[in-house]
Order: C-alpha cells, then structure tokens, then sequence
C-alpha cells in the first residue's frame, strides 16, 4: 500500500490488544495509524477502521493480499469517471501462500474469471444472487456510501455478501475497472474455511433473506411462491431458508424424468418441460452450483423468454 501512485491516504491497520507491537514492527510513515478493534471478531475490526477513517474515501484491504501499485488511483478515477457508481471494487488475481498464481487450483481459476467478467451495474446486481461478485478485500467507496450502508453487521453469517447484498436492495450502483488491480491470496488459514459463518448454508439464508426483502422488487414478500431448479444440497439449502422466511416452495425441477411419487422435502420433483407449463406466476431459483448448468438453464429461461430477476434469479 505504501507504493501506491495515489499518495494522499492514511492506512488503519486494525489489531487485536497488539497495537504497540505492531507498531514497532512497521515503518516509520505518518500515514500508518495502527489501531485496537473496539469490538471483537472481524466485524469489530471492519466497524473500527469504519469508525476512525478521516478520508472522503475508504478502502477495504486485507493483510495478506497484494495492491497493485495503481489500485487506488484506478479505482478513484473509475469513480470519477462513472459518477452513477458509488461502491467500486475491482478484478482479481488469485496467488499461493507463496505468492504464486500458478498452483491456483481450477475452481477458483474459474471463480477469479467469473468475478472478473460481472463489472457493470446490472450483471453485479444479477450476479448477487449466485455468489458475492464484489471481492470484498478491494471495495472502495465514498464514506457516505458506507455511513448509507450502516457499517457491517455481526450474524452467523458472512459479514461482506451481507453488506454487498444491502447495497443491492438500497440500490446502490456497483462496478469495477476492467483491469486486475490486486493479488487475492488463497490458502487454507482463510476465514473463508476456519470458520462456521462462512459455510454455504449461511451464504444460502444471506440470500433467501435478500430475495424475500421488500426492496428486492420479487414479490416473495407479498406471497409469490418459488419452484427451486435442482435437487442437490443447494436445493435443499434453498427450500429451508426460503420456508423459514414464509415463503410458498412449490417444489423441484430436475432434468431427470418425474414421476408422481418422486419427492424432495416432502415437495414434487417435476422436470423442465412440466415447468414451462405449470410455473404461472411463480418465481424460479436456481440452484445449480456447477456453472455450465447454470449457463444451460440460462439458455432454456431465454427460450422461454423469461426475464432475469423478474421472472427468474441465477440463485447457484
């Protein structure tokens, strides 16, 4: 961060009780104000550097990724250049413990590509549903964006698809320069797999909760009931959250043919034809966590000319 060609900032560097030696141990640069969370856990940290930052922008960064020098500078002046965009994040590399990309293992190749591909308004917006496509260590954003957002919310949950998912229904625009701006690095220490609020189940009630929100625009909150593409843990996932929030779950779609004593919690399995006939009104989630499904079930949505995000939502 101290190589960035954006020179103008102050870095809070949030700790535990370890202040003083964290201190000592970094350069002597009056823009580093190390500081102790106020709260405990993650979110504590994240509300504390919300908290304490004096600059009209804050940025999100995490210790063990890497900036690349322009990041801030880019990201200012995507911001400035696109002033309709308020939260501003940016494409990602992933690299190794050691700072490698090339022993990325291919599924989160192919994440880092998906996330690099979805960087204007409505494909974020889209692509909320499926997984957070706003790689929450590069977030920038006016600090009236974040005192709109509230700060971060503590929940057995994840605390940033949370907070990307607000910003979606208090129709805040989104979007990233088209350039890679930072090194995410994967390795097995992350929150992501040490700990329980980040499990897919709660990825998966983050977003039942968002689909059943007023400000969501699909109608689950005024009785519109769901047919869940899938049959597979997601599905399952999917029809619990969905059920425990009051929604009216239809049933299952899969692509194997139906019969009428196939059921999934207690709910009829159909398949995609007996779909196009007895949908109505209803909303369709998928529900599908390989992405060649999904892309599939995207092209028969299209011939059946139903509308993403009205008719039906890419729910992985």
């Amino acid at each position: 961060m101290l190589a960035q060609t954006h020179t103008s900032f102050e870095i809070l560097l949030i700790g535990q009780d370890d202040v003083e030696s964290l201190r000592q141990q970094l350069p002597s640069d009056p823009r580093i104000r190390p500081l102790a969370r106020e709260q405990p856990g993650i979110v504590g940290a994240l509300n504390t550097g919300l908290a304490n930052a004096r600059g009209t922008y804050i940025a999100r960064m995490d210790d063990d990724d890497i900036a690349y020098p322009h990041r801030l500078e880019s990201q200012l002046h995507f911001l400035q250049t696109h002033p309709h965009v308020q939260l501003c994040a940016a494409c990602i590399r992933f690299i190794d413990r050691d700072g490698q990309p090339d022993n990325i293992r291919a599924g989160n190749q192919r994440y880092a590509s998906w996330l690099n591909s979805v960087i204007d308004d409505n494909s974020i917006r889209d692509a909320c549903w499926t997984e957070c496509p706003m790689p929450h260590p590069t977030l920038l954003a006016h600090r009236d964006v974040w005192q709109q957002l509230g700060g971060y919310r503590s929940f057995d949950g994840p605390e940033d698809y949370d907070l990307i998912l607000r910003a979606m229904l208090s129709g805040i625009v989104m979007g990233k320069p088209s350039s890679v701006l930072q090194d995410w690095r994967e390795h097995d220490q992350r929150l992501t797999y040490q700990d329980a609020r980040y499990r897919r189940e709660a990825f998966t009630h983050c977003k039942a909760w968002a689909a059943c929100h007023p400000q969501s625009g699909l109608g689950l909150d005024k009785g519109r009931s769901v047919w869940i593409c899938g049959t597979g843990r997601s599905a399952r996932y999917w029809h619990d959250a969905l059920t425990a929030n009051g929604v009216d779950v239809k049933g299952f779609v899969d692509r194997v043919g139906s019969d009428a004593h196939r059921q999934k919690r207690n709910k009829p399995v159909i398949n995609y034809e007996q779909l196009s006939t007895v949908r109505g009104q209803s909303l369709v989630i998928t529900a599908l966590s390989q992405p060649p499904a999904r892309i599939q079930l995207k092209q028969f949505f299209d011939e059946q000319r139903w509308r993403c995000g009205v008719d039906y939502i890419l729910g992985g």
